[in-house]
C-alpha cells in the first residue's frame, strides 16, 4: 500500500490499466481457446470423423458390390436354371465348370460354388466337389430366411482359414432350389481395410452386430473369439451405442495412450459395422496447437500495442496534472502569485481540469481582494464596536439601578395581594357555611311540602268516605220509608214496626245532614291544605334559588381566592424575574466590558490579516 501511494498518477494509470488488460487477455484467451476447442471437437465428431467412417464404408461396399452382383447374376443364369431343372446332366457340367472359372477369374475369388437342394450336389469350379451333409446347416437357414443374398465369414475347411462367403438365392417359379455361392479371401479385404489411416495411428476394422471382430489389421483377432467390448478402456455400454444399426455413431473414451475417438457405421450388405479408432490428440492436436500459437501471438502483439497506448494516454492525462501541481507549489512556496493560469489545450476532462484550476485561482484572487476589503472594514467596525460598548456599559448600569427599584416595589405589591388573598379565602369559607344552611332549609321545606301533600291525600280519602256514608244514609232512608209503607199495610200489627222505621228514617236524615256538614268542612280543609301546599312549594323554590345563588356566590369567592393565590404566585414570579433580570443586567455589564476588550483585540487581528493578505499578488 505504501508503494502504491508513492507512485505517480501516470504510473498508477499504466499499472492499473495493464493489470486489467492482462486479466482481460487471460480470460478472453482462455474462453476463446475453450470455445474454439469445443467448436473444433464438434466439427471433428460431426464432419471429419463421419466423413472418414462413411468413406471406408463406401469403399467396402464398392469392393463388395462386384462379387455380390456376380453371385446374383450367377443365381439367375438361364442355362444353370435349365440345367438344374433337367436334373444336372453330365453334359451340362462342363458348361458349369467353364462358367464358374470365368466368374472366379473376373472377381478374383477363391472359389465359386453351386449347391442343389434336390440332388444335394455341391459343385465348384472344378466340378462336383461333394454332397451336402448335416454340417451344411447354413444352406437350410439361408433359404428359409427369404433373403436374396447373404454375406458372412466362416472357416473354409479346404483352405484352413477364414473366408468370406457370398450366397445368392436360386429360385425356379418362386421356389428355392439351391444357392449360387462365391468365397473371397479375407486377407485381401483385410489388407484393404488395414491400409486405411486416420491421423497418424488411427485404424479401421469390421465387427459383427454382436461385436465380434470380422476383419482387423491383426489377423489373430479374427478368430471369432475377440469382441469390440474387449478394447481397453471402452465403457461397458459402448456396444449399445455403437452397434445400434445407425449410419453413424461415436463416443470418446480413455484407452491406451490417452483419450480416443471410436466411430461406427453399419454396412447392410455385410450385416457388419466398420469401426474407426483414432487418438483425439491426432485429430485435435494440430488445430489446437495452431490456435494456441495464434492466440499467443495475438495476445503478445495486442498487449504491446495496448501498453504503448496506455503509456501515451497516461502521459497525456498526467502532464496537465503535473503542471497544476507545479503552479500550486509556486503559489504556496513563492510570493503568492495568483495571476498565473494554466493553458487549456483540450475540451476533455483534462481541459475541464485546467479550466477549473484557472477558475479556482480566479476565485481565490477575488477572495483575497474581498478579504483585503473585509479586513479594512473589520478594523473600522471593531473601533465602532468599542465605542458603542462604552455607551452600552453606561446604559446598562442605569438599567440595573431602575431594576433594583422595581424589585422593591414588586415586594410591596406582593404583600398587598397576599392580604387580599387571605380575606377572599375567609369570605369564601363563610359563604360556604351559609350555602350549607340554605341547603338544609331547602330540604326541610321539601319535607313540609311532602307532608302537606300527604294531608291533602288523607282529606280526599275522608271526603270519599263521607260520600259513601251519605249514600248509605240515603239508602237507609229509602228502606225506612219502604218499611213504614209496609207497616201501614199491616195495620195494627205493623204499628210498632212503623215507629221504629220512622226513628230509623230520622236517624238516617240526621246522618246525611251531618255527613254533608263534615264534607263541607273537609272540602274547606282540603282547599286550605292545597293553598298551604302551594305556598310551601313556592317557598321551596325560593329556597332552592337562594341555595343556587349562595352556591354561585361561594364559587365566585372560591375563584376570587384562587385568582388571588395565582396573582400572588405570579407577582412572586415577576419579583423573581426582576431579580434575575437585575442579575442578568449586571452580567451584561460585565460582558459589555469583555466585548470592548474583544473589539480591541479584533482590531489588532484585522490589522494582522491585512498585512498577511497583502503578501498575495492578484489582478488589479
Amino acid at each position: 500500500m505504501h508503494f502504491w501511494r508513492k507512485l505517480s498518477i501516470q504510473n498508477k494509470l499504466i499499472l492499473s490499466m495493464t493489470s486489467c488488460l492482462l486479466v482481460f487477455v487471460a480470460i478472453s484467451s482462455g474462453l476463446s481457446l475453450r470455445l474454439i476447442g469445443n467448436a473444433v471437437r464438434d466439427r471433428v465428431v460431426r464432419e471429419e470423423l463421419p466423413t472418414a467412417v462413411n468413406g471406408i464404408r463406401a469403399d467396402v461396399q464398392r469392393q463388395m458390390a462386384g462379387p455380390i452382383a456376380a453371385s446374383r447374376i450367377l443365381a439367375r443364369d438361364a442355362f444353370l436354371l435349365q440345367w438344374e431343372a433337367d436334373g444336372e446332366p453330365d453334359a451340362g457340367t462342363r458348361n458349369w465348370i467353364q462358367l464358374a472359372k470365368n466368374v472366379k477369374d473376373e472377381q478374383k475369388a477363391a472359389s465359386v460354388q453351386w449347391v442343389s437342394v434336390k440332388s444335394g450336389n455341391y459343385y465348384n469350379e472344378s466340378g462336383l466337389q461333394r454332397k451336402v451333409t448335416d454340417q451344411d446347416q447354413w444352406l437350410t437357414g439361408f433359404l428359409s430366411s427369404g433373403k436374396a443374398f447373404d454375406v458372412n465369414m466362416d472357416r473354409e475347411v479346404t483352405v484352413g482359414g477364414y473366408m468370406m462367403f457370398i450366397n445368392s438365392r436360386v429360385e425356379l417359379d418362386g421356389v428355392p432350389i439351391g444357392a449360387a455361392c462365391m468365397s473371397l479371401s479375407v486377407d485381401a479385404l483385410a489388407k484393404g481395410i488395414a491400409a486405411y489411416r486416420i491421423g497418424e495411428t488411427g485404424f479401421a476394422y469390421l465387427v459383427r452386430p454382436d461385436g465380434a471382430i470380422m476383419m482387423h489389421r491383426d489377423s489373430s483377432l479374427i478368430d471369432g473369439k475377440h469382441f469390440m467390448k474387449d478394447e481397453p478402456g471402452l465403457p461397458g455400454d459402448a456396444s449399445s451405442t455403437l452397434l445400434g444399426g445407425k449410419p453413424y455413431a461415436y463416443l470418446s473414451y480413455n484407452g491406451d495412450g490417452g483419450a480416443r475417438f471410436i466411430a461406427t457405421s453399419f454396412i447392410p450388405e455385410l450385416n457388419a459395422y466398420v469401426v474407426v479408432e483414432v487418438p483425439q490428440a491426432e485429430l485435435l492436436g494440430p488445430v489446437t496447437r495452431a490456435i494456441r500459437s495464434a492466440a499467443l501471438v495475438a495476445a503478445v502483439v495486442g498487449l504491446g500495442v495496448a501498453l504503448l497506448v496506455i503509456w501515451l494516454v497516461g502521459r497525456a492525462i498526467a502532464a496537465p496534472i503535473r503542471r497544476a501541481a507545479t503552479l500550486l507549489s509556486e503559489i504556496a512556496s513563492g510570493q503568492g502569485d495568483l495571476t498565473r493560469r494554466m493553458t487549456v489545450e483540450s475540451q476533455d476532462e483534462i481541459g475541464q481540469l485546467s479550466d477549473a484550476f484557472n477558475r479556482f485561482v480566479s476565485s481565490l484572487s477575488t477572495l483575497v481582494h474581498s478579504i483585503r476589503a473585509a479586513s479594512a472594514s473589520i478594523a473600522t467596525g471593531s473601533a465602532q464596536i468599542a465605542s458603542g460598548n462604552a455607551d452600552l456599559s453606561e446604559r446598562t448600569e442605569g438599567q440595573s439601578s431602575n431594576l433594583e427599584r422595581t424589585a422593591s416595589s414588586m415586594e410591596e405589591i406582593t404583600a398587598v395581594v397576599r392580604n387580599n388573598t387571605e380575606t377572599a379565602t375567609t369570605a369564601a369559607k363563610m359563604i360556604n357555611g351559609a350555602s350549607d344552611t340554605a341547603a338544609r332549609g331547602g330540604q326541610v321545606v321539601g319535607e313540609v311540602v311532602t307532608t302537606m301533600e300527604q294531608i291533602s291525600d288523607a282529606s280526599q280519602r275522608i271526603s270519599e268516605i263521607i260520600v259513601m256514608i251519605d249514600s248509605i244514609s240515603f239508602q237507609t232512608n229509602i228502606l225506612a220509608l219502604n218499611a213504614a209503607v209496609e207497616a201501614a199495610r199491616a195495620g195494627e200489627q205493623g204499628r210498632g214496626f212503623a215507629v221504629v222505621a220512622s226513628e230509623v228514617r230520622n236517624l238516617a236524615q240526621r246522618s246525611a245532614q251531618a255527613a254533608k256538614e263534615i264534607k263541607a268542612l273537609i272540602e274547606h280543609s282540603a282547599g286550605t291544605v292545597n293553598t298551604g301546599s302551594r305556598l310551601v312549594t313556592e317557598a321551596g323554590k325560593v329556597m332552592s334559588d337562594v341555595v343556587s345563588q349562595v352556591q354561585g356566590v361561594s364559587a365566585m369567592m372560591s375563584e376570587i381566592a384562587e385568582a388571588s393565590l395565582e396573582q400572588s404566585a405570579g407577582i412572586d414570579q415577576i419579583g423573581d424575574a426582576v431579580q434575575s433580570l437585575d442579575q442578568m443586567t449586571q452580567q451584561n455589564a460585565a460582558l459589555v466590558e469583555e466585548s470592548a476588550a474583544a473589539a480591541a483585540s479584533l482590531k489588532q487581528q484585522a490589522a494582522e490579516l491585512t498585512r498577511l493578505v497583502s503578501a498575495f499578488k492578484v489582478d488589479e
